[in-house]
């Protein structure tokens, strides 16, 4: 496994932290609001880790995997919060 697709299973593992964070830390009723930041945070992640790659070759397809899988999995997680009381409107 190269360095580049070790990057793409970092990002996934990192999502799996983010969403076991978000449920375990965040108030039930802001848990949904903070998995768009979290995605965020992952694509700006991502974009650092194969920018610093340096290979520019597959550039768009280690990006594609790694927020599909990253959104695949704060998608579950998004299920999981709704499924256990979490409210998707905030109320300030």
């Amino acid at each position: 496994m190269t360095r580049e697709h070790l990057s793409i299973g970092v990002i996934w593992l990192a999502a799996v932290f983010a969403a076991v964070g978000i449920g375990l830390l965040a108030d039930p009723d802001r848990q949904l609001a903070w998995v768009p930041i979290t995605m965020l945070m992952l694509v700006l992640v991502t974009a650092l880790l194969q920018l610093g790659s340096a290979k520019a070759v597959g550039f768009i397809h280690r990006m594609a995997l790694s927020m599909s899988g990253a959104a695949i999995i704060l998608g579950i997680a998004s299920l999981i919060f709704v499924l256990l009381g979490g409210h998707a409107v905030v109320a300030l």
